[in-house]
């Protein structure tokens, strides 16, 4: 006689309940995994996005060193080195500006007599406290010059005059004869502070 055994359990209701809910939680985990996939991919394409523009960036960053090295190389060429010192200094001597050029000019044609005319100035020297400034003045008849050297002699703006040359000019083919004069003075004016 042949015994058979049932050795199966009879389903609780907690085993029930777990298998009706394996099937949504099976669908909501391959949801989960699908956004996760979704996810990784738009970060990786995100990703060669950055990477693309940073070599970009790094090409023309390349492009610009290479550049900076080219215009660095020419600026250290004698001739634009030369260029550059003398720009410097004239940038300095900008810099250390001690008088205006247009007030001097003023100041000087205020010593003129109705007679006479200032034909050049120029900085004959140029010291820290009192440049030397060269005047060449013409004027129609000597006195015209002497007025305007004994207005420079009695300026306060000016000392130590010295004549350089005096002489006569013009006076052929029908035009007036005039005197002409070259002279030097210190400029000791006071000097207005920098950036005045």
């Amino acid at each position: 006689m042949k015994v058979f055994f049932n050795l199966a359990l009879e389903p609780e209701p907690r085993d029930r309940y777990a298998l009706k809910w394996a099937v949504p939680m099976l669908v909501v985990a391959l949801l989960g995994l699908a956004w996760l996939a979704v996810s990784a991919f738009s970060g990786l394409r995100r990703l060669h996005q950055v990477q693309r523009s940073l070599a970009q960036v790094r090409t023309s960053e390349a492009a610009l060193r290479s550049k900076e090295v080219r215009l660095q190389q020419e600026i250290n060429r004698p001739e634009y080195k030369a260029l550059i010192e003398k720009t410097e200094f004239v940038n300095q001597l900008i810099g250390q500006r001690q008088f205006s050029l247009t007030e001097l000019t003023f100041k000087v044609s205020k010593l003129l007599p109705p007679n006479a005319r200032l034909s050049g100035l120029a900085l004959a020297s140029s010291s820290e406290t009192h440049p030397e400034v060269q005047f060449a003045v013409m004027g129609k008849d000597e006195e015209a010059i002497e007025t305007f050297l004994d207005h420079l002699e009695r300026s306060g703006d000016f000392n130590d005059v010295i004549i350089k040359s005096q002489g006569f000019r013009g006076g052929s083919g029908g035009e007036p004869q005039e005197v002409a004069l070259v002279c030097t003075a210190r400029y000791v004016a006071e000097i207005p502070p920098r950036g005045n």
